[in-house]
């Protein structure tokens, strides 16, 4: 009979090479191999298809942020069943009353509250939705207001799109990166109401062209300022291209460096006016050397609620009574099929029939 140390010896030595063994070959990969942090890893940089991640509950970002003012049961109610009813996953993050923001807490530009109390309070929520990127270490996010609304299709949407950032990143539809929409972005404004083409000299103007997507509304009945961007291409085309000019934050995503420049940018450093118009500039003046990509027609839009005046808007209470919920730009809304899609039926209510 073997002496007993020896027994421990050989467990001990067995136990030490499984280890070793699922450490480097049952391990994925990247998880040994050189990165900055682990929350940079993407499981879709070592895949054949790096735009499978984009099929998962988060888009292919790291996680989704939702701005919800806590009084606004409704509005959660709403967002989390057409989210569970299209595999998407919701974080959210209490809303914030400007009037309790104290003017001391305020960025330079703002120290006698030239905005009202509502824009201050919309600012401030997307900033601590922004420094939770920062905080948490995030690769990326996607931030939603709690009324956006958007397709069915929108994985599959989303993943067109990502062949347009790519493009416009330099990086190869087969190339291996950390995010499947490319490495070099700091900002996907994928929920905007309208955006134009930059303009100035030295500016890249250059547009990626999505041909036949089905699920973009025909241009003459798209609820833009500047429908005429859309002209020179085929009808149901969606075109990708570094920002012009954009309004509205309906949705957008960061990585962790736009995130970090961002909370600099329109919190440490100042704030030269409301969110939407400050993170505009803030992309087109390429401050910190910006990038910033934007998709037209959107991903990601208001929705108006059917209900009695304000119902839809926290910031304008003014708004009119709906008799129905309707979503502008949107063909085949996640909200206005949600009975539809618990049912398992897929003969979904189109909201733009094109004639």
């Amino acid at each position: 009979m073997a002496p007993i140390p020896f027994k421990i010896f050989a467990y001990a030595t067995a136990a030490l090479i499984c280890l070793i063994s699922l450490v480097y070959f049952g391990l994925p990969q990247s998880l040994h191999q050189p990165l900055t942090t682990l929350s940079d890893y993407s499981p879709s940089a070592l895949r054949k298809d790096v735009f499978s991640s984009i099929q998962n509950e988060t888009l292919g970002f790291q996680k989704i942020f939702v701005l919800n003012m806590p009084e606004r049961s409704d509005k959660r109610d709403s967002i989390s069943l057409a989210a569970s009813l299209t595999g998407i996953e919701l974080n959210f993050v209490s809303g914030v009353n400007g009037s309790t923001v104290p003017t001391k807490a305020l960025p330079k530009g703002q120290e006698s509250r030239k905005m009202s109390d509502r824009t201050i309070g919309s600012w401030r929520a997307h900033m601590d939705a922004i420094r939770l990127i920062v905080e948490q270490n995030l690769g990326s996010a996607l931030i939603l207001e709690d009324d956006a609304d958007w397709d069915v299709n929108v994985k599959s949407q989303l993943a067109d799109f990502a062949r347009g950032s790519r493009y416009l990143l330099g990086n190869s539809t087969d190339a291996a990166t950390f995010s499947p929409y490319g490495d070099g972005w700091d900002l996907l404004w994928v929920g905007l109401c309208h955006d134009g083409i930059p303009k100035k000299d030295g500016e890249d103007k250059r547009v990626f062209v999505i041909e036949g997507d089905e699920t973009s509304v025909v241009h003459k009945k798209l609820h833009m300022n500047n429908p005429e961007i859309l002209e020179n291409y085929p009808e149901h085309s969606r075109i990708v291209h570094m920002v012009g000019g954009p309004i509205c934050t309906f949705g957008y995503a960061l990585s962790r460096t736009g995130a970090q420049k961002v909370l600099y940018a329109l919190s440490v450093k100042e704030l030269k006016g409301i969110f939407d118009n400050a993170l505009s500039w803030w992309c087109t003046g390429h401050t910190q050397d910006s990038k910033c990509i934007s998709a037209q027609p959107t991903y990601f839009y208001q929705h108006r609620f059917a209900g009695g005046k304000g119902k839809s808007s926290d910031i304008h209470p003014n708004d009119p009574p709906k008799q129905k919920g309707e979503t502008w730009n949107i063909r085949y809304s996640a909200r206005l099929n949600m009975e539809k899609l618990m049912l398992g039926q897929t003969d979904y209510e189109d909201s733009y029939p094109d004639d």
